[in-house]
């Protein structure tokens, strides 16, 4: 029986070779895109799933409000990982995180690299994480102070002579020397953390403080098997409570209770490593040491944009086998009349559909292998074809396929099978099978769904837009950062001043931070407030030519900016009008900010100007509290040098030229770190970018697979009509009214989607734009734009489409009856 459902699959594909491929290509397309989509999703979803305790692992990370400011974000003391570990059963073991990056390393002094990627990590690191050490011994190997792994990728680089063991490798100084204890692997691609080098974090010295409110680097805990969470979050907040105590009582004079009945909060909480890759909810910093974090909202997005795009696929298979039905009208009369019976009908149409959802799928296969590359470049992603071939993935391919074949020729097989063989046998072409309605309503189910994609699309693009466009509040065009300057030591000062000297360069400033991308987050007290009543400020230490560099304004009448005319600014500060509002500050030019310098002792510092607000934070945070201090011209701390360029393509080619010789003539070779700010800003978008370009080109699959639909239904229209529409060219009737006739039920198909469709796109871009705290809001022109576009698109297709049967002549379309 299969053999021949088999050869009568085969002669029926052969017979109608361009219907079946339209159909083929229809379903495939559908069915690649649904791949590709699926293979982001298993990519996304597999990070840190190779460590043989991922389960039992978990970050801490920091959940506080002060002065009504939240921050929740995976940064620790040093102190954490130790006492917990000491205090709570539970925790068997830890192990702590920094990173650095802008290192200039070398074995040879003729061979120097400068290097991003360096982590810092405990002794534990091979306890905890299953890292793969390649040589060296893994419990020692990161015991002493400045001993270095190197990832096996950097072993031909600095020895390429081999067995790097017991060799050093020396960093940023000829002093300052590493002892290679080990080689380690590779960072694995689904690791949410990456390195190039692992030195030992006993280097630091800071991993010996003992101050419970010092937040800069990242601890992780193995747990016990079995351990529940929230008990295990109340233990750790338990001892954190304690341990704080004294400190509190120390540096703000009050105890942690009155520091909760103020309304603040001070908490440590576990973040399950298994979920770090897509919570978006807990902050880390634009840090070289952990990869970019997903999203779960664009997954979900694009799940069900795949789902969509087969279920619009699966009706246009529908539709354009039904259109098919009248040629195969006779066959299954004659089929009948010799014996077969409506299930036997059913199985062999059912089989051919399943049949040629198999060779969808093959096809839709080698699609994604092509176009795999290509996809990566264009949405900057980095699937892996290997995913694509996991023991489960073609399993799962196999039953999508065949329940894709059986969903997509359910409706076709039950049509057919039902044909009356009187009415076929007769050449009639009014099968009394009241499916009519069915068929227009799987149109307006397509076209529901690809004009909600449509307008998706066209919200997602105008709010990356917008946030790429917006003010600011300073000018980020023509500034140059300099990130490395360290090299410069004291001379800073000097530097800027020869930069500044050029025509080509307008100004220059050293800060700790740049705007976009603040890297302090402190707490301060008010002068003559109760110390519970601390407030919390992203801080900005920079010098005089801030203001003028970024090029931002003063808010209020008698502020002023730093000048080296006034001595007396070493004891002063300004905050942005957030700050005012926020902090209940009124009159803040007689207002006084405490801040404790030396973690004992306030340092008095008078406001002496309040600034526009400006976004120093990315567009996905609002304007939060910032205060501007100006930097000693003794600190050690380098920060980075902002560089205003003249405009003109002229003056930004000798701005730099003279910015990179003016470098070398300071720091011999070291090497000159820079980066354009309003490019680097850009790039903080980069995951709505890439959705934007997803949803691009899967709205176009989506109205490409549903104009096929189209075209199935006007087919199947113009076949029904072919005697009517004879008919109609004998009385006189024009093409252009025919196209009126075959086209009036579908584009009140197309219509009634655009009513159905509006709400719905507007409810989940109204849900997906809440994220965004300045975002475009209801544009009602997007939605119109995505309305007319599907008209658009209709009438083409439906134009197409008819102008064929508008053309027939009229003695053959009565002959056909």
């Amino acid at each position: 029986m299969w053999k021949n459902f088999l050869r009568v699959t085969l002669r029926s594909i052969r017979k109608n070779i361009t219907f079946n491929l339209i159909n083929v290509l229809g379903l495939a397309i559908g069915m690649a895109s649904a791949i590709f989509i699926i293979l982001y999703i298993v990519s996304e979803t597999s990070y840190d799933r190779f460590h043989e305790r991922g389960e039992d692992i978990y970050r801490l990370y920091l959940d506080g409000k002060m002065a009504g400011e939240e921050i929740k974000g995976a940064w620790n003391s040093p102190i954490f990982g130790p006492t917990f570990h000491e205090e709570i059963p539970e925790i068997e073991n830890f192990c702590r995180f920094d990173f650095a990056n802008n290192r200039l390393m070398w074995s040879d002094p003729a061979n120097k690299f400068l290097e991003g990627h360096i982590m810092y990590a405990d002794s534990t690191f091979f306890e905890v994480f299953s890292i793969e050490l390649l040589e060296g011994n893994p419990v020692t190997c990161l015991d002493e102070p400045n001993t270095i792994l190197l990832s096996k990728s950097k072993v031909p680089q600095y020895f390429p002579e081999g067995d790097p063991i017991g060799k050093s490798i020396a960093m940023n100084e000829e002093s300052t020397l590493y002892r290679v204890t080990g080689v380690v692997e590779d960072a694995p691609r689904y690791s949410h953390f990456y390195y190039d080098f692992i030195c030992s974090y006993s280097t630091y010295e800071s991993s010996r403080r003992t101050i419970w409110f010092n937040n800069h680097m990242y601890t992780y805990i193995l747990v016990r098997p079995g351990t529940d969470q929230q008990r295990l979050d109340e233990k750790i907040n338990a001892s954190l409570l304690e341990n704080i105590r004294a400190q509190l009582k120390q540096f703000m004079g009050i105890e942690p209770e009155e520091f909760v009945a103020a309304g603040n909060r001070y908490g440590v909480f576990t973040q399950p490593m298994l979920k770090i890759h897509l919570d978006t909810e807990i902050e880390v910093p634009n840090d070289i040491g952990f990869r970019p974090i997903g999203n779960r909202t664009y997954l979900v997005i694009f799940g069900i944009i795949a789902f969509f795009v087969l279920i619009i696929a699966s009706i246009n298979f529908m539709n354009l086998s039904t259109a098919r039905s009248l040629s195969r009208a006779r066959e299954v009369s004659l089929r009948k009349v010799v014996g077969s019976d409506r299930k036997q009908l059913i199985r062999q149409f059912l089989f051919e559909s399943v049949f040629l959802s198999l060779v969808s799928l093959v096809i839709a296969i080698a699609l994604v292998m092509v176009l795999l590359n290509p996809f990566n470049n264009l949405v900057q992603l980095n699937l892996d074809m290997g995913d694509m071939f996991r023991w489960y993935m073609i399993p799962a391919f196999l039953m999508l396929a065949i329940l894709v074949g059986l969903l997509s020729g359910s409706y076709p097989s039950f049509v057919l099978a039902s044909f009356k063989p009187i009415f076929a046998l007769k050449g009639s072409s009014e099968m009394k099978n009241g499916t009519h309605w069915l068929r227009n309503t799987l149109v307006i189910v397509q076209f529901s769904i690809s004009i909600i994609i449509i307008a998706g699309t066209l919200v997602i693009f105008r709010q990356f837009r917008y946030m790429t466009q917006k003010d600011l509040g300073f000018e980020e065009e023509q500034l140059v950062v300099l990130e490395r300057i360290h090299p410069l030591g004291q001379q800073i000062q000097t530097f800027k001043d020869e930069l500044t000297a050029h025509a080509s360069i307008l100004s220059a400033s050293n800060s700790t931070a740049y705007l976009g991308a603040p890297n302090n987050n402190n707490t301060y007290g008010v002068k003559g407030r109760p110390m519970e009543e601390s407030v919390l400020f992203y801080t900005f230490w920079v010098d005089e030519d801030f203001m003028e560099t970024y090029r931002f304004g003063l808010a209020t009448p008698g502020s002023r900016f730093f000048s080296e005319d006034f001595a007396s600014d070493s004891a002063a500060c300004l905050v942005n009008e957030t700050s005012v509002r926020n902090f209940n500050l009124e009159d803040p030019l007689n207002q006084t900010i405490l801040w404790p310098a030396d973690g004992q002792e306030y340092r008095e510092m008078r406001i002496i100007g309040v600034v526009e607000d400006h976004h120093f934070l990315t567009l996905k945070h609002e304007v939060a509290p910032q205060i501007l201090i100006l930097k000693p011209k003794s600190w050690n701390w380098a920060g980075y040098l902002t560089v205003r360029l003249a405009p003109g393509s002229k003056n930004m080619e000798a701005g730099l030229a003279h910015m990179d010789e003016t470098w070398k003539k300071f720091t011999r070779d070291e090497p000159l770190q820079y980066f354009f700010l309003d490019e680097e800003l850009d790039s903080f978008y980069a995951e709505e970018k890439r959705t934007g370009a997803v949803t691009l080109i899967f709205s176009i699959l989506a109205i490409f697979i549903a104009s096929l639909g189209l075209f199935g239904l006007t087919l199947y229209n113009s076949q029904k009509r072919i005697r009517e529409i004879g008919i109609r060219k004998v009385l006189g009737a024009t093409e252009p009214n025919i196209i009126a006739v075959i086209s009036k039920s579908v584009l009140l198909a197309v219509g009634i989607s655009i009513l159905i469709a509006m709400p719905v796109a507007w409810y989940m871009m109204r849900d997906w734009l809440t994220d965004f705290p300045y975002n475009i809001g209801f544009q009602p022109l997007l939605f119109i734009a995505a309305a007319l576009l599907a008209v658009i698109i209709a009438m083409v297709t439906v134009t197409v489409t008819s102008l064929r049967a508008a053309r027939i002549n009229p003695a053959e379309a009565l002959h056909y009856e």
